[in-house]
């Protein structure tokens, strides 16, 4: 480890890189399948979100899932590019400036999964409440029938 201007940069190992990306392109593809799940969610309760004049609150939650399904997109495709470069790391060739760009690169998704994460899990938690919210008027309206 090292300081960097008050800064801790953590430098990991080229199996630690490795580990980090797969564990990272494994949850992304687990969130575009759970994507899939909430875009179908909201699709089966369209009908009573209209009736419950929440439409403005799906068309939100939809539009951030949306955003969050083109930020997953691009996030693994700019991992599996990343991955697909780790071999400068292990080949044996002493290239400093490209070994450090790929450092600095795979710290750099070390904060953009982690606020991909964050937001992901912000949009996910509005569309629950969303439905939650839905099905709790629902229930109330067959008490009162």
């Amino acid at each position: 480890m090292k300081t960097n201007k008050g800064k801790l940069v953590e430098w990991f190992s080229a199996e630690r890189m490795h580990e980090m990306s797969k564990n990272w392109l494994s949850d992304l593809n687990f969130i575009k399948d759970e994507q899939l799940f909430l875009e179908e969610l909201i699709t089966n309760y369209t009908q009573k979100i209209i009736s419950n004049n929440d439409l403005e609150r799906a068309q939100t939650a939809t539009t951030a899932l949306y955003r969050t399904k083109r930020g997953n997109e691009k996030l693994i495709n700019n991992l599996i590019k990343h991955e697909q470069e780790l071999e400068i790391i292990v080949n044996g060739i002493d290239e400093l400036e490209e070994e450090n760009k790929y450092k600095k690169e795979h710290r750099e998704f070390t904060s953009k999964i982690s606020e991909f994460f964050h937001n992901y899990k912000a949009v996910k938690f509005e569309i629950f409440s969303l439905i939650k919210d839905l099905m709790k008027t629902d229930k109330m309206k067959n008490l009162i029938k």
